[in-house]
Formats: structure tokens, C-alpha cells, sequence
């Protein structure tokens, strides 16, 4: 990626707003993050959650059914420009990927780029590219829970959240 193209915001203060950015398929599990705000909501009323990305194998009606069937509201955008998709995390304070499997997501390196902690699942080629608490945190395929707890714990200890940012910005460079 161009990094001179991503500003980085740098926050002192987390909110539980969650952005998510990837093509609504089954191999990325949007599912899990509709789960994970749903538990978030209990720790954090005021969660939110905005995915972002166009339908490729029908799991973005998938994704609102579940979403529906759970009671919760979620803002899907469908395919957004990367302008747009940028301008929007300007609002969001975490990035979570839920993936069963990846590579080396740009969308990640992206988010690390604009100064977003990011939560992945720790599966494929992702723990070459991101490094347990230096500069993300790293979960089981398919554990919600465990994304769950580290935004919580994100949210709690500000200064490694901060930290573990400005490392992901300074890895992407």
C-alpha cells in the first residue's frame, strides 16, 4: 500500500465502534463479527458495528438475517470506494477480521495504516504479518469471544492500545 495515502489517526480514548472491511463471503466468517458486537453489547450498549464490502456468495443476506434474528441493528454499506471506506474509519476505533483463512489482507495492513487496533483471527498467513500484542491482537478461528474480551481490555488499558497502534502504524511503514 501506499502509506502516504492513509493518515493516521491516533486515538487516546477507545469507544467499542467497530469497523470490519472485507467481501461479504463465507471464508471470511462476516458472521462472527454480527456475533461478537451482539456480545459486546452487554458490556457496552453504545457498541457499533459497520461492515463494509460487496456481496460475493450470498453472505451479506445471510449476515442481516442473523443479524435481524438476534434483535441488533448493524450498518452494512455494500462496496464502498477506498476514499469512502478510509473517510468512514475515521469514526470507528477498532478493526476487527474475523477470517477462517487469509494470507496477507490488504484491508489489514490498511487499518493499521489509518491507526485502528485490529483483532484477527490467527489463521493462514496472518501471524507473519501481525505479531500477538505488539502491534494487534491475535484469536482462535471462530472464538467471538476471545475478540470480544480483547476489545474490552483494549478499551480498559488505553496506553497499550495506544502503543500497540503506533506499532502497527510504524510495521506498515
Amino acid at each position: 500500500i501506499e502509506v502516504k495515502n492513509y493518515v493516521f489517526k491516533r486515538r487516546n480514548a477507545f469507544e467499542p465502534k467497530l469497523l470490519w472491511v472485507r467481501a461479504f463471503a463465507t471464508i471470511y466468517n462476516p458472521k462472527m463479527a454480527v456475533s461478537v458486537w451482539n456480545k459486546l453489547q452487554a458490556h457496552y450498549p453504545n457498541a457499533s458495528l459497520t461492515m463494509v464490502g460487496p456481496d460475493k456468495d450470498g453472505s451479506m443476506e445471510v449476515t442481516k438475517q442473523y443479524a435481524k434474528e438476534l434483535g441488533i441493528e448493524v450498518c452494512f454499506t455494500n462496496r464502498l470506494s477506498k476514499e469512502e471506506w478510509i473517510n468512514l474509519s475515521q469514526e470507528s476505533d477498532f478493526f476487527i477480521n474475523t477470517t477462517h483463512f487469509d494470507n496477507t489482507p490488504i484491508s489489514v495492513m490498511e487499518a493499521m495504516a489509518l491507526g485502528l487496533p485490529v483483532i484477527s483471527t490467527n489463521v493462514g498467513g496472518i501471524p507473519f504479518l501481525l505479531t500477538h500484542d505488539e502491534n494487534a491482537v491475535l484469536v482462535n478461528d471462530n472464538d467471538s469471544e476471545a475478540i470480544t474480551n480483547a476489545i474490552v481490555d483494549l478499551i480498559k488499558n488505553e496506553k497499550k492500545t495506544v502503543l500497540m497502534s503506533e506499532n502497527a502504524r510504524a510495521f506498515v511503514e
